[in-house]
Order: C-alpha cells, then sequence, then structure tokens
C-alpha cells in the first residue's frame, strides 16, 4: 500500500491514541466544526457540556473515528461519575499497567463491576470497540437484571449475536437505549465517537428518570440514529443523511454515505481505485457507479453534462461495503467522483453534490512494502568487565537497508518453544541506525552480569516498514564480564617492516614481517615523517596523512599495502597499531622505518579480455537479480586472450563477500581459503595454474542479494607472475543490478 494513501487513517487513529485537549467551556458546538452532520450532534454537545467527552485539538471531535476499549472505559467512569482518585497499586489487567493514561478509570470500571476484560488477564488495550460490548457494558451500568430477555430479540441477524450479549442488547432496545439499523444490528461491527455520545445520551436520561420508565412488553425495532460506522476514510466528500422507511414495497433508493468512500492511489502504470468501506452503501447487492464529476459552472449542483462516463465499481456486500474498483491510471490531481446506488427495484439514489467525494492523488511513489533484511549472525557484543555497559553492533550486512532504525529486544523463551511471543519480549533498546554497508554502531544496552543471553533484532525503515520478532532474528550471545579492560597499545617492530619496491607507474607498498606487531588484529598505518628540526624527534607537524596497511595477522605480520607511486629516494615512515579496545601506539621515532627506493622501469604488454560474462555464456556482462532473494549459486566466467601462466588474479565484488563455501576453478574447481580473502571479504586472491589458462570461472554460493542498485565485479592480473615487479591487466569488470521487489 503507498505511504501516501493512509496518512489520514494514521490521523483517525490518533485521535484516540492521543492525550485530547479541551476545547475552551460553553460553545462546543461552536468548537468542533466537524459535528454540523453528525446525527448526534445534540448528545455530543450535551455530553461535553457535563465534561464527560472532549475533543482533539482545539477544534473537531472526529464524530466517526472508532473509539477503542480503554476510551470507552473513560466515557463509562465519566458517565457513571465513578470514584478514579484512588486506583489499586497492582494493575488487574496485564495490558493496563499502572503508566497507562487509562489506568485510573479501567479499575473503577473493574470495581464497579462493569468490566470483565478479554480473558487471560487481558483487557484487550488498542482494541476498537464492538457494538455488542458497548451494549453490555452501559446495560451493566444501568443496574438492571437482563437474564431472560433475550427471546425478545426481533433484528435479522440475531443469531449473529453473542451468547453473552443477547440479554444485554435486548434490555438495551426495551429501555430505548439502541434500536438498529434496517432491521439489523451488525453485533461485530466497531463504534464510532458518535455512536458512543448517542447512547451515553440515552443512558443519562434513563438513569435521571431513575430507572422507573416501564418499557412495552414487545418492544419494537424503530428506524435508528446509530448508523454503522467504520474507520475515517483516507479521502472523503459531503456525506448525506441516513434514514429508514417502513413500507410493504420498496421504493426507497440505497443510502450513500460518500464519506466512507475512498481512493487507493497507486504509482504510474498502474491503474488507480475506489472502494467503500461498512456503512458507505445502506442496502446490500445495489449496483454501485462513479461518475467523473466537472463542476463546470462551480454551482457546487450537479448537472448532467458536468458528468463523465459511469464507472462500475460493483455491488454493495451486507455491510455496505464495496470492493475496490478501477478508476484509470489517472495523473496526479484532484478529483471529484459522484457515487450512485441503485438497488433489485430499480431505486437509484441521486446524482448530487452530498453523494460526490473529493480525492487527491500523488502518484509518485513506488510503495515499499519490505522490511529490512536482518542477518542477526552479523550482531555481536562488546563484553565490558562489571561497572560499564556492555554493547551491542551490527558489522558489514548487519541490515539489508541503510539508514534502518535497529532496536534489539532482551528475549526470555518461558515456554521454551524457540517462538517469540510478544510477553517474553523486554523494552526496545535502540541502537541506532544502519549504515551503507548494513552495520550498526556499538550501542548500549546494559551493565549485564556474566550469562547468556538472545536479543531479537529488528529493524524499521522509513516507509514504517518492520522486520518481523521472530527466532531467525535472534543473537545468541555469552558475557563473562571478568577481563579487566585493555589499556595496552600493541608492540610495535619497526625493524621487521620493509618496502616492495615496484617500478615507476606501480605504487610502492609497504609489509610487516613475522613478529612486526605484537598482537593479532591490529589496526596499522603508516605516516611519512620529514624531520624539519632534524632532531630525531616525531613532532606532530612533520608527519603526513595516514596511510592505512591493514590488520595484522596471527604471527603479527602485515600484508603488502599500497603507500604511494614514490620516486627514487630515501624515506622515513612512523608504523602505528591501533588494537579493538582503541589503545594506540605512539608516534615517535622507535616506531620508524627508513626504505630506499629505485624504481626501475618494466613494461610488458598484457592483452584485455573481451569476453567475460555470467553463467558461462561467453558474453553477457550483466545480471538482473531481485533484492533481499537468496541465490543458491552465481557463476560469473572470463575468457582471456592471453594465458595466464602463474599469474596473481585479483577478483573484487561490490555488495557481496567471499566466503569458503564459494568456488573458483583454473584446471579444477576448488573453494578459496581464508587466507585468500582480504579487504573485508570482497577480494580473492589466488594464483593461476602452471599450464596456463585463459578460461577461469567463479561461482558465489548462497548470497542474499544487497539493497537496490549496480554492482560491480572487478577483475585484474599480474600476466609476469609472482615477484616484486607487477605488471597487471586492465582493471575489468562485470555488472550485477539488484531491482527492487515486484
Amino acid at each position: 500500500m503507498n505511504k501516501k494513501q493512509w496518512i489520514s487513517s494514521i490521523l483517525a487513529a490518533a485521535v484516540l491514541s492521543s492525550p485530547i485537549i479541551m476545547p475552551t467551556k460553553g460553545s462546543a458546538a461552536a468548537s468542533f466544526i466537524d459535528i454540523d452532520g453528525s446525527y448526534a450532534k445534540k448528545a455530543i454537545v450535551e455530553l461535553f457540556d457535563q465534561g464527560i467527552v472532549t475533543g482533539v485539538g482545539e477544534s473537531k471531535f472526529y464524530p466517526t473515528s472508532n473509539i477503542t476499549r480503554q476510551d470507552f472505559a473513560i466515557i463509562l467512569a465519566k458517565t457513571l461519575k465513578l470514584d478514579v482518585s484512588n486506583p489499586p497499586a497492582l494493575p488487574t489487567f496485564l495490558d493496563v499497567p499502572t503508566s497507562n493514561y487509562a489506568y485510573s478509570y479501567v479499575e473503577a470500571a473493574v470495581k464497579a463491576g462493569l468490566i470483565k476484560g478479554t480473558g487471560s488477564n487481558l483487557f484487550g488495550t488498542g482494541q476498537n470497540l464492538s457494538r455488542q460490548d458497548m451494549v453490555v457494558m452501559f446495560v451493566r451500568a444501568l443496574g438492571v437484571n437482563p437474564t431472560g430477555k433475550a427471546g425478545t430479540l426481533q433484528f435479522a441477524d440475531s443469531s449473529q449475536i453473542a451468547d453473552y450479549s443477547k440479554d444485554f442488547i435486548a434490555a438495551a432496545v426495551e429501555y430505548g437505549l439502541i434500536t438498529g439499523y434496517n432491521n439489523f444490528f451488525n453485533p461485530d461491527t466497531k463504534v464510532d465517537r458518535q455512536a458512543v455520545a448517542l447512547v451515553a445520551s440515552k443512558f443519562l436520561k434513563f438513569k435521571e428518570n431513575g430507572n422507573t420508565e416501564q418499557p412495552a412488553s414487545t418492544p419494537t425495532a424503530q428506524p435508528s440514529k446509530e448508523p454503522v460506522t467504520v474507520p475515517t476514510p483516507v479521502v472523503g466528500g459531503s456525506s448525506s443523511s441516513q434514514s429508514e422507511h417502513s413500507s410493504n414495497s420498496d421504493t426507497n433508493a440505497p443510502v450513500v454515505e460518500s464519506t466512507k468512500f475512498e481512493a487507493i492511489d497507486n504509482y504510474n502504470g498502474t491503474q488507480d481505485q475506489l472502494r467503500g468501506l461498512a456503512g458507505a452503501i445502506g442496502e446490500q447487492g445495489a449496483a454501485v457507479q462513479a461518475y467523473l464529476w466537472t463542476d463546470a459552472n462551480e454551482n457546487n449542483e450537479v448537472d448532467a453534462d458536468e458528468l463523465g462516463t459511469a464507472i462500475a465499481l460493483g455491488t454493495s456486500a451486507a455491510d455496505g461495503s464495496v470492493s475496490a474498483a478501477n478508476i484509470g491510471d489517472l495523473t496526479a490531481g484532484t478529483y471529484t467522483f459522484v457515487i450512485t446506488a441503485k438497488d433489485s427495484s430499480n431505486n437509484e439514489s441521486a446524482k448530487k453534490a452530498a453523494h460526490a467525494v473529493t480525492v487527491t492523488l500523488s502518484k509518485n511513489d513506488v510503495p515499499d512494502t519490505t522490511a529490512p533484511v536482518v542477518d542477526a549472525t552479523k550482531f555481536e557484543a562488546i563484553d565490558n568487565y562489571n561497572g560499564t555497559q556492555d554493547q551491542l553492533r551490527g558489522l558489514a550486512g548487519a541490515i539489508g537497508e541503510q539508514g534502518a532504525a535497529v532496536q534489539a529486544y532482551l528475549w526470555t523463551d518461558a515456554n521454551e518453544n524457540n517462538e517469540v511471543d510478544a510477553d517474553e519480549l523486554g523494552t526496545a533498546i535502540a541502537l541506532g541506525t544502519s549504515a551503507s554497508d548494513g552495520s550498526v554502531s556499538a550501542a548500549n544496552i546494559g551493565d549485564l552480569n556474566a550469562g547468556t543471553y538472545r536479543f531479537v533484532i529488528t529493524a524499521k525503515d522509513s516507509s514504517n516498514n518492520e522486520s518481523a520478532k521472530k527466532a531467525a532474528h535472534a543473537v545468541t550471545v555469552t558475557l563473562s564480564k571478568n577481563e579487566v579492560p585493555d589499556t595496552s597499545a600493541p608492540v610495535v617492530d619497526a625493524a621487521k617492516f620493509e618496502a616492495i619496491d615496484n617500478y615507476n607507474g606501480t605504487q610502492d607498498q609497504l609489509r610487516g614481517l613475522a613478529g612486526a606487531i605484537g598482537e593479532q588484529g591490529a589496526a596499522v598505518q603508516a605516516y611519512l615523517w620529514t624531520d624539519a628540526n632534524e632532531n630525531g624527534e616525531v613532532d606532530a607537524d612533520e608527519l603526513g596523512t595516514a596511510i592505512a596497511l591493514g590488520t595484522s595477522a596471527a604471527d603479527g605480520s602485515v600484508s603488502a599495502a599500497n603507500i604511494g607511486d614514490l620516486n627514487a629516494g630515501t624515506y622515513r615512515f612512523v608504523i602505528t597499531a591501533k588494537d579493538s579496545s582503541n589503545n594506540e601506539s605512539t608516534k615517535n621515532a622507535a616506531h620508524a622505518v627508513t626504505i630506499e627506493l629505485v624504481n626501475g622501469v618494466l613494461t610488458t604488454p598484457t592483452v584485455t579480455s573481451s569476453i567475460y560474462g555470467f553463467d558461462g555464456d561467453g558474453g553477457s556482462k550483466t545480471k538482473q537479480l531481485i533484492t533481499g532473494s537468496t541465490q543458491s549459486r552465481i557463476r560469473f566466467d572470463f575468457f582471456s586472450g592471453e594465458s595466464f601462466t602463474n599469474a596473481e588474479i585479483q577478483v573484487t565484488l561490490e555488495g557481496m563477500i567471499f566466503t569458503t563455501n564459494d568456488y573458483y576453478t583454473i584446471s579444477g574447481w576448488t573453494h578459496p581459503t581464508s587466507d585468500q580473502i582480504s579487504n573485508n571479504g570482497h577480494t580473492l586472491t589466488f594464483t593461476g595454474s602452471n599450464i596456463g589458462v585463459s578460461d577461469i570461472a567463479f561461482e558465489l554460493h548462497n548470497k542474499v542479494m544487497p539493497a537496490p542498485g549496480t554492482y560491480l565485479i572487478k577483475f585484474k592480473a599480474d600476466a609476469d607472475g609472482p615477484g616484486t615487479a607487477r605488471s597487471y591487466s586492465e582493471e575489468q569488470v562485470i555488472t550485477l543490478i539488484i531491482l527492487p521487489p515486484a
């Protein structure tokens, strides 16, 4: 669904979940600009003046917005003037904690015996209230005994009324609190604010009369001022009044409530649609049509020559709804449609402005309905010592989308079914937002005791799509909390660094031999040092820009890294190393290495590959895949015009990484080893066959496709074979195009 379509629905939901602001007391009718067309306007004004109901903002009541169970409890408690000043210390319901804005009202209603909950110690917070549940609670509040009254029910849908509520509904009809609509009660329909206000007003009048009114022995269902209502639609127009007539022959056209029609705003190239929500049409089985209306003379009256061709929307359902139907692939703009309905007796509603709905289409965005991918295996804990917060962080590829809001929930699998139940999760811990490479910076998760913990990771993108809270998104971490923090920088033995002196036009390199760095995994850098004052001490203004040499191996060695295409001469570099605890060695003369470069010139012609591509088809240089999909195998080949004999070959991936589960072949298929993979997994380096080959193939296995975009696979080779002099072939690429889901 297009995110722009639901803005109005979100606002309608906010009516009952946000703090309510009272309009200025004394003139509710003037304050509420949206109740003039409401059948319950008088009741709303009365209840407002008594402080029982309020509005939203400074001017609106939102009469057609649904009401939740907890907001109804507030109205019920205020109507009965229940004492809410001394609620219990412990909540009755698990989903109405003491911090809930309705807590004191719900508990007061429980104490008065008006509210029972939905079972399992739950009240049903956030659920919209049904008509039958509203009636049950009002009749309980009357203090009358409804037992045995169910036999008087005469609604056409009485069989659909829940057994627990039949006596109460019959009593409510008997005492004039409700009537119904077209002889239907619609027990499961969700009530709106105006319906609650009307019944509350009738309730108060009944109570004021001291319960002395004697009801008729057999109540007769009357035309109702309580139409079945649904949430406020996304877009709406003028409304028509709802009424009923009793007659032996049907001469009345179906009621049309155009405010309950809304548009589905699809993106360009796709038909837009109109649909009617429950209560849009007052009669089942009516043929519903829409006419595009251009009010040419701007008199707000529908003239025959102002209407377009009829668009059939289908027939109305039992609840008055109308399924979505195509209205054309419209351009962005505002449109007005007149809605008509014709019943089986050929009675058709009028084509008039009161039956018109105005819709605005943006047509700008392809809807984003896909939640970010979460790879929980790429999350890890930072196990800090006691007295210091532990942390969680995500490595590259942890989240499949940049800018997603990432959260962690402590999960206790209480029933040990390995499924995440809502009551098993702790409070959300914000971890921050995902970076362009899918990583998530370390964030505090608490100063936890030593032990094993499970966290469920979620990610929500800017379109509000959130990944599921499930076991597949859980990471298990074990904390020891025993280690004293590491405050020592890695040892640097600059004497064990040496230069690789390449020819002019090619970068020279520095590498560290075994024992060069005293700690594995340290980030190693080199700074060109010019001892300007010749005092043999390293001053800050004497150092060039840091050159990253990579990370130290288990034996303390550091792989060769480029330091620039330097001229022949003598150079001094200060070497530093920083460990994972952020301890960095000092920049001093003891950590400096002096190198001498000769820089000879070597020219060896190489032949550029002209045929290369995917799946061995000898030419396809692009491949299209769907983001988030898992590909069991992606094969790509290089066919070169020259043979690579003992060549050093490098393949670099964008967007994905090599693993030891992948394959490559020169003279036979084999897995790469971990020491052949570098550049955080993105680069595979290996030596060609000693028999000379020109066809080299690769297979990537079980890769999850990254975010939509264009990604390159780069290839180059040193055709001269191993040695300090390099003569690489021109770098060539093939292209992966990652598409969004259809």
